[in-house]
């Protein structure tokens, strides 16, 4: 993996900031800009080195003659800063950049109410993020070509690519089971942008819960998708006086702010509670302890959507498809048995 000080030398700053701007520090006084270039860098590395560490064959990857000749727009949904709160979506949007350059694919990109949609403008566009049934109509009155990426209200017209977040969390849940854990609390999110599909994590979390008999809506917080989110929700269960021996997030980023709730409690990680995320990004590496996860392969993600948005362009396909990419439970420090 990359190390803090490649990150470091590669973003022009000491190892101490790149440390505390991954593990969302908010003592810190760095820029935005700063945050965004270690978390581009973080990421950049992470995809190089899986990239060289691959097996491709030219003959399913390519795709196609005519992709030199197309224009993608790449549509993200959610504001900039978002980005640096989940960088899930940071490694979708540089996988497809990295890919569009590969294949010398025209594109430029735009956060949410930056693009103005001209039916000109792209011969398709591939959407990040949550979407409402009302953009999805307005999308696709500029053009048939969009692929989206998760989380989208289901359009046989389009092609989506998804990852298997309900088989996801059954394999989390039985791993953290099979060590011993019953009382497994769960903080999630919601978008604040509108979109009201329900989460499936969470839905997968309450369906295995109940029936074993141990669902308790008690251990439920449901807040948004980032640290500080993941640090409030988790002090709220300790002061609620909640019993909990394992504690799930949604992400990565509230599985950190978790594990500083739980530190300043007095509580330590893996010994007293443990801790589990979702999406393994680069951050995850780097955390004491380190952090386990669930690795989405949102490069792969980003990758796939290109190639999908590119043949839908070469051909003409009027027929959709869905993919859904498996994933990968990674075990690492932060979850131990019950003591």
């Amino acid at each position: 993996m990359a190390t803090l000080k490649d990150i470091a030398e590669k973003a022009m700053v000491s190892v101490s900031t790149v440390s505390r701007v991954l593990n969302y520090d908010e003592t810190l006084s760095v820029s935005e800009e700063t945050r965004r270039r270690i978390f581009e860098v973080a990421e950049e590395l992470e995809y190089t080195k899986h990239k060289r560490g691959a097996r491709t064959e030219e003959s399913a990857a390519s795709p196609g003659e005519s992709a030199a000749a197309a224009t993608v727009g790449l549509l993200m949904t959610y504001p900039r800063s978002e980005e640096l709160n989940d960088p899930y979506y940071l490694t979708m949007r540089l996988a497809i950049e990295a890919a569009a350059r590969e294949y010398q694919v025209q594109w430029f990109a735009g956060f949410q109410d930056e693009l103005e949609l001209d039916s000109g403008a792209a011969d398709g566009y591939i959407v990040i993020g949550p979407v409402r049934q009302e953009q999805v109509s307005r999308l696709a009155a500029v053009t048939p070509n969009l692929v989206f990426v998760e989380p989208v209200p289901w359009d046989n017209r389009f092609d989506i690519v998804i990852a298997d977040l309900r088989d996801a969390m059954e394999q989390m849940l039985a791993y953290v089971h099979s060590l011993g854990h019953r009382d497994i609390a769960y903080i999630g999110g919601r978008d604040d942008d509108g979109y009201d599909g329900a989460d499936r994590r969470e839905e997968a979390y309450e369906r295995w819960m109940q029936k074993r008999g141990w669902y308790d809506p008690h251990r439920v917080r449901i807040g948004r998708f980032s640290a500080e989110d993941g640090y409030r929700l988790t002090r709220q269960l300790i002061e609620a006086g909640v019993r909990f021996t394992a504690v799930l997030a949604a992400n990565d980023s509230m599985a950190i702010g978790a594990v500083r709730a739980l530190r300043e409690a007095g509580l330590k990680v893996p010994a007293d509670i443990s801790v589990a995320g979702f999406n393994d990004i680069t951050v995850a590496q780097f955390m004491t302890p380190s952090l386990t996860t669930v690795k989405l392969h949102s490069e792969f993600m980003g990758r796939t959507a290109l190639e999908l948005l590119l043949e839908r362009i070469r051909t003409k396909r009027a027929i959709s498809k869905k993919v859904i990419i498996p994933t990968e439970l990674m075990i690492r420090e932060s979850c131990a048995a019950v003591r």
